[in-house]
């Protein structure tokens, strides 16, 4: 079974990579930002979820209309800020916790999202489509079967820990959880 040429274990693959690369980024520009190390999200360890599904969201929602870019553009930023919004409320009126907020920013929603940040998720998604999936797309379809799916269990099982452990720690600072 595959999904637009990938099997689950790719898709799993993919979401790692990417919750990686986000933590990467998120926390060097904050970090440079703050002027001091800062681990952004929710995660204890190297993982940023929210961007692996953010990249993987863009790319379900963007390789049927691949060929065009400004489908792409529009695809691209309607999938990742509606992702941003569900996960922004989730996470604020589960563990009452917000890791982002718009609210200084014109045309917000709830601060959870904004038109900036939209825009942005649409250039972001012309680039992963055009430049970064498919260089990363080389690499993991490179993997023979068995292997790709022996690394995405590797990689699954300690995030699903440290999301246990995450979770239990937010349990903790917020007891009504």
């Amino acid at each position: 079974m595959t999904w637009f040429g990938y099997t689950p274990a790719q898709w799993a693959l993919f979401f790692f990579l990417y919750s990686f690369l986000g933590w990467i980024w998120e926390s060097g520009y904050v970090s440079l930002r703050e002027k001091r190390w800062m681990n952004r999200g929710f995660l204890n360890g190297p993982l940023l979820p929210i961007y692996g599904f953010g990249a993987v969201f863009i790319l379900l929602f963007t390789l049927p209309v691949a060929a065009n870019p400004l489908l792409v553009f529009l695809m691209g930023m309607a999938g990742a800020t509606l992702l941003e919004y569900v996960t922004g409320s989730f996470l604020e009126n589960t563990f009452h916790v917000r890791y982002w907020d718009y609210s200084m920013y014109r045309w917000n929603l709830h601060g959870h999202i904004c038109l900036t940040a939209s825009l942005f998720w649409g250039l972001f998604s012309l680039v992963q489509v055009r430049l970064i999936h498919p260089f990363f797309s080389g690499w993991v379809t490179a993997l023979p079967a068995p292997v790709a799916g022996a690394a995405a269990l590797a990689l699954a099982l300690p995030a699903a820990a440290d999301a246990l452990a995450s979770v239990r720690g937010a349990g903790r600072r917020h007891p009504a959880l």
